[in-house]
């Protein structure tokens, strides 16, 4: 039937128990008919490093927590709601004397009692560096570390976290990176990736930095003048330079007298990156304006470098213009 129980009435099921505490949940993002009732599978994070797996000598040590496991063949079946409440060590076979082996550390839901199990998934010895990752065919299921032990000879295990988090509806998701953010999220899905410390919403359909409305929240900044430039004066700006709330740089002023350099290491100024990041990543070219000279009028060039060089690149000394200039520093 497409109606079920509400929550919290008598003789509902377990599976419509499980569907009620899914309401609570960020949403898998798949964009199917049955997306509404799909969850994200993830530890919910807290304090303590939640599911982490750290290594021993044969041994694994997983860090208690609570998931959200959901059976991706069956969401009308609701998700499972799963707790580790102490740390739990887990014995791993030593490694091979020749061969390399991944094995994972893989928390799921069985039919058994107690009915959730964090255990180890034992690989395949390989020859190669990279060696096969064990299948989990379980799809109530989610790997929390990738176990890669060479050879002893070849250096030490290492660990691969491969946790996945989830969080209460309409709440931030951490993603470890570009590969778990979720493929076809609401459009009120607000993520924070652990990678780059940057917080990420969909335009368009596809993930993008999260920036505020446009709007100055710096103050004009005057740089130290170099190779023979000073501000021209009289009613004109000086030299300034800012940094508006989503990232762009703005310049200003009027400036003379300096040394045009096709170089680029005779700067106008150069503009700091700490505390505050004022620098492009790319390099960049402007036309200002400048005076004329009598035998080629033209407009003025200017270049501002990632290193922070504002440069000079052609001219006329009379001044040079700064106004107009804009560029993003990500």
């Amino acid at each position: 039937m497409a109606e079920r129980h509400p929550a919290w009435v008598n003789n509902i099921d377990a599976f419509e128990a499980r569907l009620a505490n899914g309401l609570l949940v960020a949403g898998h993002g798949v964009g199917d008919a049955v997306g509404p009732l799909r969850v994200r599978t993830g530890i919910r994070d807290a304090t303590g490093n939640p599911g982490r797996v750290t290594l021993g000598t044969n041994k694994v040590t997983v860090a208690a927590f609570q998931a959200v496991i959901a059976d991706p063949a069956q969401p009308g079946d609701g998700a499972y709601f799963v707790t580790m409440d102490t740390e739990k060590e887990l014995a791993i076979d030593p490694p091979s004397e020749r061969d390399y082996r991944m094995d994972l550390v893989v928390a799921e839901v069985i039919d058994a009692d107690p009915g959730f199990r964090v255990s180890v998934y034992p690989g395949q010895n390989s020859s190669s560096e990279a060696p096969p990752r064990p299948t989990v065919t379980n799809p109530r299921s989610l790997v929390l570390a990738e176990i890669t032990l060479p050879p002893p000879t070849k250096g030490a295990p290492s660990r691969n976290d491969t946790r996945r988090f989830t969080a209460a509806l309409g709440g931030l998701v951490p993603v470890w990176g570009e590969a778990n953010r979720p493929a076809d999220p609401p459009g009120s899905m607000v993520i924070y990736r652990m990678d780059t410390g940057v917080i990420e919403v969909t335009r368009n359909g596809a993930w993008t930095s999260y920036r505020p409305p446009r709007g100055s929240v710096d103050t004009w900044h005057p740089p130290t003048l170099q190779n023979g430039w000073s501000n021209y004066g009289g009613s004109f700006a000086a030299a300034g330079y800012t940094i508006t709330e989503d990232g762009w740089v703005r310049l200003r002023g009027l400036v003379k007298g300096g040394t045009f350099d096709t170089t680029a290491v005779k700067p106008i100024f150069v503009l700091p990156d700490k505390p505050v990041n004022y620098r492009p990543v790319a390099r960049h070219i402007f036309a200002v304006s400048t005076p004329p000279p009598a035998t080629d009028p033209k407009m003025g060039r200017v270049d501002v470098l990632p290193n922070g060089n504002v440069v000079a690149h052609y001219g006329t000394s009379g001044y040079l213009s700064l106004d107009g200039i804009s560029f993003a520093t990500y």
